[in-house]
C-alpha cells in the first residue's frame, strides 16, 4: 500500500506481524475532555488497494480508558487521515505527540446496490428478532 507522509508524520505500522491493523500515530497531541471528542491529525495519506475500504478502529488499550474512534476511508480518498476520538469516560485524556490514536484495518468490500422489495426471504430461526433475542 502506497503511503505519503506529511512532515513529522509516522508511517503506519503493525506492532506484531500477525496484527490486523496498522497503528496510526498523531504528530501533535492534545486533550480529549471527559464526555467530549477531539480530532487528531495523522499526516498520513494512503492509496488503498482496489476493492478495499480502510476502517479506522479503536486501539484496545484506549478502549479500556473509554476512548473510541471510528471512521471509514474509501479507496478513492487520498487526503489526510484524521482521527476523531470520543472520550466516554469521566476523566480528561491527554494525547502526547507520537501517541497511537487509532488503527487502520484494510478489508475487502462488496459493492451491492440497494433493491426495494416487498418482503425479505426467510433467514432461519432468528428472522426479525432484534436486541436480546439470542439470550444472555
Amino acid at each position: 500500500m502506497k503511503v505519503v507522509l506529511e512532515e513529522g508524520a509516522f508511517l503506519p505500522k503493525r506492532a506484531h506481524p500477525e496484527d490486523a491493523g496498522l497503528d496510526l500515530r498523531t504528530p501533535k497531541g492534545g486533550c480529549v475532555r471527559a464526555g467530549q471528542s477531539a480530532t487528531f491529525h495523522t499526516g498520513v495519506h494512503v492509496a488503498l488497494p482496489e476493492g478495499t475500504v480502510g476502517l479506522l478502529l479503536p486501539k484496545s488499550g484506549l478502549m479500556l480508558r473509554d476512548l473510541l474512534t471510528f471512521g471509514v476511508v474509501d479507496e478513492c480518498y487520498t487526503g489526510e487521515m484524521l482521527v476523531h476520538m470520543f472520550n466516554l469516560g469521566s476523566t480528561d485524556y491527554n494525547v502526547k505527540d507520537g501517541d497511537k490514536v487509532s488503527q487502520l484495518v484494510v478489508v475487502p468490500v462488496i459493492r451491492e446496490e440497494a433493491e426495494k422489495v416487498d418482503a425479505l426471504p426467510e433467514t432461519g430461526s432468528r428472522g426479525n428478532a432484534g436486541f436480546g433475542s439470542s439470550g444472555r
